[in-house]
């Protein structure tokens, strides 16, 4: 491909996919490498067209010794040819050590993102480009599916990435890594070869030397297209579904403790749906939540137990409540320290749960929406006794649960609506003189339930103080 053709060519993806605004100030992510030498020469020689400015910034990893020193020299050497602004970060000791115990690549990768933007902010630059190619992109895809991907991991490398402190462009990812090589020939520019891109431990290098050059040979000369269209209409649909599953967490909940997500009308969702709106709520709380974890949530949640909790990643639980189930780090044990009077009608706090109960009296006539996302319950105002009180669960308590002819134990209760040992004494009782009238998300008492007679109704409500 001639010169003026790339150039066009990288000129469209940058203008069609809004990639950088005229005036914007873009730090290119150079590693030495022929993509990202290629980039920077062809921003460079677009600059006037594009009305932006540019800076040179080096991630120096340390993990190959003299080749990484050698790297950052030469990426010196380049923002100096383009008399550019110049910037480079290096891998602390404690930070090689990190990544050489773990998953060597994926850390990298984020500590490099990390140093990257700050070397932006630095130097005021409001975008980061990188030279991810179309042949990345092939690389990336057939990576994942090969680990099971889900359809969000067909969207592989974005054109633009927003999720860190500083958007990255990457301008290069309709041109397959051929072009870029002939770029680089024909404009006879130098770089450096990277001695870890040849080491076939690594999967990604495996696919790179062996399983790409197979599929192009036997199967699709055109392999890379075929996955980059596959890559761009997964990330119209993906853009489609974010949108649509914002939608129904606002109607829905945000799945915590405060505001529950209502379980009813999850369910009466397609499984599509479920399964999308399941993965928004972990990845709001970072949880990378495997196949298995999927599956064990979704038989939860469509199960018909009132109350019970499962491990989720990085530490979460999804515990069900009341018709609504939340997602939350295990929460330190809290005891209700004393016995509270209740005014009714009126608002008192319950600091230890940092909670409040609402009391209010209505006429049965009215029509009352059942509020969602907190607990709740009604109760036949006439034939309640005064005091009304608030305390913790005590040895021996009893209760008559609405339907049943006689009375169960309060602990009993608790162990049926699976609340863990350490819960069970921040359950709210709720006695009507000295009759238990309410275990709070459990069961109520057959004594104060609403019937045909009723003419006032006693509403209390226990939600999150403001």
């Amino acid at each position: 491909m001639p010169l003026t053709a790339f150039l066009q060519k990288l000129k469209e993806a940058v203008e069609r996919m809004e990639m950088t605004p005229p005036g914007s100030r873009i730090l290119v992510a150079a590693s030495g490498g022929v993509d990202s030498t290629v980039l920077l020469d062809a921003l460079f020689h677009l600059r006037e067209a594009l009305r932006i400015d540019l800076c040179v910034g080096h991630v120096q990893h340390g993990l190959r010794g003299a080749e990484s020193e050698e790297d950052e020299r030469f990426a010196a050497s380049l923002a100096k040819r383009y008399d550019l602004p110049f910037a480079v970060r290096r891998f602390e000791s404690a930070d090689v050590e990190k990544i050489r115990s773990g998953n060597l690549e994926e850390l990298a990768r984020e500590l490099r993102y990390a140093k990257l933007a700050a070397m932006a902010l630095e130097l005021e630059c409001s975008q980061i480009a990188t030279g991810h190619t179309m042949t990345d992109q092939a690389e990336t895809l057939l990576f994942r599916l090969m680990r099971s991907t889900g359809y969000s991991g067909l969207c592989g490398v974005l054109f633009v990435r927003t999720d860190l402190d500083v958007p990255v462009i990457r301008p290069l990812l309709r041109h397959a890594r051929e072009e870029i090589a002939q770029y680089a020939e024909a404009a006879h520019l130098p770089f450096r070869q990277d001695s870890s891109n040849e080491d076939e431990r690594f999967a990604r290098n495996r696919i790179r030397h062996s399983l790409l050059p197979l599929i192009r040979e036997r199967f699709n000369p055109n392999i890379e297209e075929a996955l980059a269209r596959l890559a761009q209409a997964a990330q119209a649909e993906e853009a489609f579904w974010n949108q649509h599953v914002r939608r129904l967490q606002k109607e829905l909940g945000d799945a915590d403790s405060e505001s529950p997500c209502h379980r009813s009308g999850f369910l009466s969702l397609t499984e599509a749906e479920r399964r999308r709106l399941l993965r928004y709520y972990c990845r709001e709380r970072d949880i990378e939540l495997s196949w298995r974890q999927a599956e064990d949530a979704m038989k939860l949640l469509e199960s018909a137990k009132p109350k019970w909790e499962i491990h989720l990643g990085g530490g979460y639980r999804l515990y069900l409540c009341q018709n609504g189930f939340f997602i939350s780090q295990p929460c330190e044990k809290t005891i209700i320290e004393r016995e509270y009077s209740i005014i009714a009608p009126g608002v008192t706090p319950i600091p230890e749960l940092h909670s409040e109960i609402l009391a209010e009296i209505a006429s049965s006539h009215v029509i009352r929406l059942k509020p969602s996302h907190v607990l709740w319950a009604d109760f036949d105002a006439d034939k309640i006794a005064e005091p009304i009180t608030l305390r913790k669960r005590s040895d021996g308590d009893r209760i008559r649960p609405i339907g049943l002819n006689g009375s169960k134990k309060v602990k009993k209760i608790l162990q049926e609506n699976r609340v863990s040992v350490e819960k069970r004494d921040s359950i709210p009782i709720v006695c009507f003189g000295s009759e238990i009238a309410w275990v709070a998300g459990c069961c109520q008492s057959e004594r104060f339930r609403l019937d045909d007679h009723t003419k006032r109704i006693l509403r209390l409500t226990l939600r999150r103080m403001a």
